[in-house]
């Protein structure tokens, strides 16, 4: 009975006090590794990262203008294309007129 208790407390013969601190040691070294990526490899990319949110943001700023000032040149695009339809419309009644309907 005796050795029986002792086995329900190990598992691979350590005890459940020493699976826990190793799992305690391998959470820190995996938390210091984080650690050293985050400011050893990553850190000097940061400011790199934030100049090209910047950058981006710029983009989508000059794509909306150039965007809005594309529909502007379509309305203005539109509007002589009417006033040319007008013009044309006009240059065929006078010319119309001028040759007296005998064409």
């Amino acid at each position: 009975k005796g050795k029986e208790g002792v086995r329900l407390h190990t598992l691979l013969g350590l005890s459940w006090g020493e699976w826990a601190s190793i799992t305690t040691v391998i959470i820190f070294m995996a938390g210091v590794v984080s650690l050293l990526f985050k400011y050893v490899v990553f850190g000097p990319f940061q400011e790199d990262i934030k100049d090209l949110n910047k950058n981006f943001k710029t983009l989508n700023d000059n794509l909306r203008e150039i965007r809005v000032s594309i529909e502007e040149l379509d309305k203005r695009v539109d509007e002589h294309d009417r006033r040319l339809d007008r013009h044309h419309e006009r240059i065929k009644e006078l010319h119309y007129k001028i040759m007296g309907g005998n064409h």
